[in-house]
């Protein structure tokens, strides 16, 4: 997975390709962020907090830290360092990124990850479900891109966290 922002369109390019070889790709525009933001993050946190604490009744004091641990917690299959494989064996949604007008999001089986559809007027959509992991991914990618974009939708203490280090410059974001 990666998303990166592109200058020249004032877009996010979200790309995931999967195991087999196939690239599918969409357009995330700021005016889409702005409205998709907050819910995504709500999902994704409840979902982790439900990992970090399946069965638990979490104290209003205790709720920012647990918030907190599952947004920073390890990802074990993540590879920041590997650029992106563009390479395509087959583009289901065609040479050009979906541009959606409608994102849905849920949470995903059981509440544990992502459920997010997306589709165009023209009738081209897509149909994701993310793990736990894959989606806390997603939230990471966003974040650093949205920093790169600065659109002014994330908190600045999210953008001081999210920001790259001097080595990290201006690569893309990636997730495999």
């Amino acid at each position: 997975m990666q998303v990166r922002y592109e200058p020249a369109a004032d877009r996010l390019l979200w790309q995931v390709r999967t195991a087999g070889g196939e690239l599918f790709a969409l357009w995330l525009t700021r005016r889409m962020l702005r409205q998709l933001w907050p819910h995504l993050q709500r999902l994704v946190t409840h979902a982790s907090v439900l990992r970090l604490a399946p069965n638990a009744t979490v104290l209003p004091e205790a709720r920012d830290m647990l918030v907190q641990a599952a947004r920073s917690r390890n990802l074990p299959n993540t590879d920041f360092a590997t650029p992106f494989d563009a390479k395509a064996t087959a583009l289901p949604l065609g040479a050009l990124p979906l541009l959606p007008v409608a994102i849905d999001l849920g949470p995903g089986a059981d509440g544990m990850g992502l459920a997010l559809a997306a589709r165009e007027d023209d009738g081209r959509n897509i149909r994701l479900a993310l793990s736990d992991d894959l989606a806390t991914g997603l939230m990471r990618l966003l974040e650093q891109a949205l920093v790169a974009a600065d659109w002014g939708i994330l908190s600045p203490n999210v953008e001081a966290d999210a920001a790259p280090d001097a080595a990290g410059g201006a690569s893309p974001v990636i997730w495999n």
